[in-house]
């Protein structure tokens, strides 16, 4: 549990006047939050969630939190996702009841595939208005099919007794959303009567005071964590011949430890394995990352020489299909994954792991297994840059992916949304994004909710003193989210650069099976899906500067001027139609299949 203490000053017990239950369970409630060290809370507009954000604004006027307001929930939950991945500290979202509050469920799916820590304060009817056709009332105790623990605050009444239930039910909220092992949503629904606001008299109100000192109620002091054990050890605890393969390789996914990248650099030096790193795996500065893993794995006749005899994998992978047949086919399969539902979409791991692995003590390494793929890299390389020069009059999502990519500052953060550009990125540019930290919403994998992620990611980012954020997203993630760029005035503003990578629809499907000629007859319509905005207008009308670009030197100068200029803006890149970047997704596929093949024959 995140504990803060010493700076909480503002209305607790002290301030009594007025206070009617649910306005004094509210106080709690928030102040609890803020002993546990959560510093960010987002309130969406409500009539029943009234006290709630009273009791918020309360804090932060007081200098104790800072509150960020949405009129969307989904927005607002996704938000609150962003910000929570950033800090690793749970950020509460508050709603009122009925279907204000269903509208967090697609964030706190998110928040639980991904581990992110997050508390959806649901404001609810009181029990004798359920079930009798109340006005915006629902079920709403087990609306999440998805959190770590669903609570329910029990209607707050004037009697005594009450404060020490109120903040343990907060207390443990967050010593569950923080779990060293499985940390993820959690859902407090909490009904209040009439009156929400402050009204009637205190008479019936003992101390609303915590602990001393600022303390949480409960201060969460176990410890748990995973230990490294060297490779040869864990290998000899499960396996009857414990010998280490000398060809192994290392596949780092979406992962929570903050050591793993180092220590797969480590494990990857010693035994001269390579590693292919998803961009959220934040490896690509690694010695033995490969620039183009994936479309190295992706070629049959490479992997007939080259299959590895152990894969290593951390945290979660998936994102291309070819590194999944890799994994899948290799004699021995290592997953990293301190999550009690690992990681393992393959079904093939042999052993569990919750760390990566300490290198051996003893290892007989093959001196020409590195050299093979790193050779293989290069010659993906030029093969790359031959089949993109052929295409050189027409910006593809390729160009772009490479452009942004390496133009993220250093220091800087870079948000990567689904689809194709977390698989540009990944295949193209994953080498060159090292200077910054890479995020996305890796556990769903969804375009829902990216650009509010994105803001939320940015702001606590930056507060920290970081360098500006940038999100390449694709133009239905963008149109899905839009409003999360409904921000109200006088909220805070990230340096937070957009790029819309424009081509008119669902580009992935035209590189899919659904894209092949013989659906043409349908593809357009339940697929391709193309909207025909104007995306830069969209953006100037919520209150952004945005352009539009179509070249690689017009997209180059944008991003310099836009982070230079800072706040919020939006570039629109208009690249090639869908079918023609698959085209070109094809060429790259078999300019690489011909460099390799040269170099074996």
């Amino acid at each position: 549990m995140l504990i803060r203490r010493g700076r909480i000053r503002f209305w607790r017990a002290r301030h009594t006047r007025n206070v009617n239950p649910s306005t004094a369970q509210a106080r709690v409630i928030i102040d609890e939050l803020i002993r546990c060290g959560v510093s960010d809370i987002v309130v969406c507009p409500g009539s029943r969630s009234a006290p709630l954000a009273m009791a918020a604004a309360a804090a932060e006027a007081a200098g104790d939190v800072m509150v960020h307001v949405r009129i969307d929930e989904r927005s607002a939950g996704y938000l609150a996702l962003g910000l929570s991945h950033v800090t690793g500290i749970p950020t509460a979202v508050i709603t009122t009841s009925g279907t204000a509050a269903v509208n967090l469920h697609p964030a706190i799916t998110e928040a639980a595939h991904l581990g992110t820590p997050l508390i959806a304060l649901t404001a609810d009817r009181p029990a004798a208005l359920q079930g009798v056709g109340a006005n915006q009332t629902i079920d709403q105790e087990a609306l999440y099919s998805q959190t770590r623990a669903n609570l329910a605050m029990p209607l707050a009444a004037e009697v005594k007794g009450e404060v020490r239930v109120w903040r343990s039910i907060i207390a443990r909220a967050v010593a569950t959303t923080t779990d060293a092992f499985n940390p993820g949503p959690v859902h407090i629904n909490v009904p209040f009567a009439e009156p929400l606001v402050p009204d009637g008299d205190d008479t019936w109100c003992e101390s609303l005071d915590g602990r001393d000192d600022g303390r949480p109620w409960h201060a969460d002091a176990r410890m748990v964590g995973g230990m490294s054990t060297p490779l040869d050890d864990v290998l000899a605890s499960v396996l009857d011949d414990p010998k280490i393969p000398a060809r192994g390789l290392i596949v780092i996914g979406q992962h929570r430890d903050p050591d793993a990248a180092d220590l797969a650099d480590e494990l990857s030096a010693a035994l001269g394995w390579p590693i292919i790193a998803e961009p959220s795996g934040n490896a690509a500065a690694a010695d033995n990352a490969l620039a183009h893993g994936p479309l190295i794995a992706a070629d049959e006749a490479f992997l007939a020489e080259h299959q590895p005899d152990v894969v290593l994998t951390v945290g979660t992978v998936g994102l291309h299909r070819g590194v999944l047949s890799v994994i899948r086919h290799a004699p021995l399969h290592i997953a990293v994954d301190s999550q009690p539902a690992f990681a393992d979409p393959t079904r093939s791991a042999d052993i569990v792991l919750a760390a990566v692995p300490l290198a051996p003590q003893e290892f007989n390494a093959d001196p020409h297994w590195l050299s093979a793929w790193q050779r293989a890299d290069v010659l993906a390389s030029a093969a790359i840059e031959t089949a993109l020069s052929a295409e050189a009059d027409v910006l593809s999502g390729i160009d772009v992916a490479r452009i942004i990519a390496a133009g993220v500052p250093d220091g800087g953060l870079f948000f990567v949304g689904s689809s194709w550009p977390v698989r540009h990125v990944s295949a193209f540019a994953g080498a060159t994004a090292t200077g910054a930290l890479v995020i996305g919403n890796r556990g769903t994998s969804g375009i829902d909710g990216c650009v509010s992620s994105a803001w939320g990611a940015a702001v606590a980012w930056q507060r920290e003193g970081n360098a500006g954020t940038v999100a390449l997203l694709g133009d239905l993630t963008f149109l899905y989210d839009s409003n999360g760029l409904l921000v109200p005035e006088g909220e805070p503003q990230p340096d937070l650069v957009v790029v819309v990578m424009d081509n008119d629809g669902g580009g992935i499907f035209s590189s899919l099976e659904q894209g092949a000629p013989q659906f043409d007859d349908t593809f357009e319509r339940v697929f391709g899906t193309p909207m025909g905005r104007d995306i830069e207008t969209i953006a100037k009308s919520l209150g952004y500067f945005a352009h539009t670009i179509s070249s690689t030197t017009e997209l180059t100068e944008a991003l310099e001027k836009a982070i230079a200029n800072g706040g919020v803006q939006v570039i629109v890149a208009r690249t090639c139609p869908r079918e023609r970047e698959a085209a070109l997704l094809r060429d790259v596929h078999a300019a690489i299949a011909s460099a390799l093949d040269s170099r074996t024959s």
